[in-house]
């Protein structure tokens, strides 16, 4: 399976979050480490436009990026799905074949180890899946309000009788933006990696923090100061 890590380099909510220190390493060296140690990846490839993290990339063994991203694909308003497509396309023009399925593992995640992208991507090959997804579970959407000016509450879902308990409600899960693995016709022919006969891979929300603020930045780091990873995983992480 081939690894598709995309680190732009503009952030508005946090700048410079993909080369920001992490635990004594740039943010996306997290996300290199786990690819690198996990049996099921053939090839780790990033696709940025930023020259900081073109130099992390270049100073470690087994990473490639082939090609800079344009700048057109490295905007806020740009499609993530394009600058993916773009890196494949450009595999099948440099190399006279693409991959039929990949795998996008955002940096922002840093908590995902190894085992996590090998039972994903062993679940999308035995599942026959257009995609699978990594998820974890959420808060019941019962829950969920949304609030006038005036400050006056009202149910964003369909209204339940009562508000239960959350042990009450069946499970619902949110993608956590940690992996992604998918075919790729199937997400050229849709633009995106949902539809139909789309697959969860269910992760603990310890190893589900999504980098987006200040805040998330801080609670990534200390959770994984705490040590919250498989020993054994963690130290194969760490040795790449």
């Amino acid at each position: 399976m081939i690894v598709i890590v995309p680190a732009r380099g503009g952030s508005k909510g946090l700048p410079g979050k993909n080369v920001r220190n992490f635990a004594g390493v740039p943010l996306i060296v997290h996300t290199l480490r786990a690819a690198l140690a996990a049996r099921t990846v053939d090839r780790v490839l990033v696709t940025t436009d930023d020259d900081e993290v073109l130099r992390i990339v270049h100073a470690m063994p087994g990473v490639e990026a082939p090609v800079r991203r344009p700048p057109h694909l490295a905007r806020d308003s740009s499609n993530a799905m394009d600058a993916y497509l773009h890196l494949i396309d450009s595999l099948k023009i440099m190399e006279g074949e693409a991959p039929q399925a990949v795998c996008v593992l955002q940096p922002t995640s840093p908590l995902r180890i190894a085992g996590d992208i090998d039972n994903a991507v062993q679940k999308f090959m035995q599942t026959g899946a257009n995609a699978v997804i990594s998820v974890s579970e959420a808060k019941p959407s019962a829950w969920l309000h949304t609030i006038d000016p005036d400050g006056r509450m009202h149910r964003a879902v369909e209204p339940e009788s009562t508000l239960r308990n959350r042990q009450d409600h069946a499970p619902v899960y949110l993608p956590n933006g940690a992996i992604y693995v998918f075919d790729v016709a199937f997400a050229r022919e849709t633009g995106a990696v949902y539809g139909e006969n789309v697959h969860a891979y269910v992760m603990p929300p310890e190893r589900s923090v999504d980098i987006d603020t200040e805040a998330d930045f801080v609670a990534a780091e200390a959770l994984y100061n705490l040590g919250y990873e498989d020993d054994d995983l963690r130290r194969l992480h760490r040795a790449v």
